[in-house]
Parts: C-alpha cells; sequence; structure tokens
C-alpha cells in the first residue's frame, strides 16, 4: 500500500450526488475528460477541503477542478467557472500559450 504523508482531517461531510473532480487532457483540437466521484470532503486544520474520491491520485494535482451537480466548476486555487464547457475553453487556451 502507498504511504500518504497528507496530514489528517479534523472533520469530514458527504459530498452531493453528482459532484465529480474533473480532469482534461487535450489532443489537438480534441479533449478527453476523465471523471472521478467525489464522495466526500476532508476538512483539513487549516479549514482547506480535500475531495474523497475512490482514486486518491485524482486530487494529488497541484491544482484540481470539480464539476458540481449545477454544472459550475471551480478550481482548488478559487477560480472558477459558470459551465464546464468554459472551463474547457480556458484550459485549452492557456495550454496552447504555453506551448
Amino acid at each position: 500500500m502507498q504511504k500518504n504523508y497528507r496530514e489528517g482531517g479534523v472533520g469530514m461531510f458527504d459530498a452531493a450526488p453528482g459532484t465529480y473532480v474533473v480532469s482534461a487532457y487535450f489532443d489537438d483540437n480534441q479533449v478527453d475528460l476523465v471523471y472521478c466521484n467525489v464522495l466526500g470532503w476532508q476538512v483539513g486544520k487549516d479549514r482547506r477541503l480535500t475531495p474523497m474520491c475512490l482514486d486518491h491520485r485524482a486530487a494529488q494535482d497541484d491544482t484540481w477542478f470539480v464539476i458540481h451537480p449545477d454544472g459550475r466548476v471551480e478550481s482548488n486555487d478559487g477560480r472558477s467557472w459558470s459551465t464546464k464547457d468554459a472551463w474547457v475553453t480556458e484550459e485549452r487556451r492557456a495550454r496552447r500559450a504555453a506551448a
């Protein structure tokens, strides 16, 4: 079993059904979205929320994204988008600018 050096939380609460951590993978003009169901939220000592998923690697990146049941997308760095399409468009633009 892989060791996890992340500090333990001080509490947990359930996630709303239909909440996902999502990752976008781009190949030319095509985008592949990978979803991981969020089962709950862990509250850290610093009051940060971490999504609890079946795939523990889903939220280990420096920046991760959550799609809420109402279609909003939020990032753990405070950014947010009103729709999944708006988020994908901005991610595509950022990746092209970095290339």
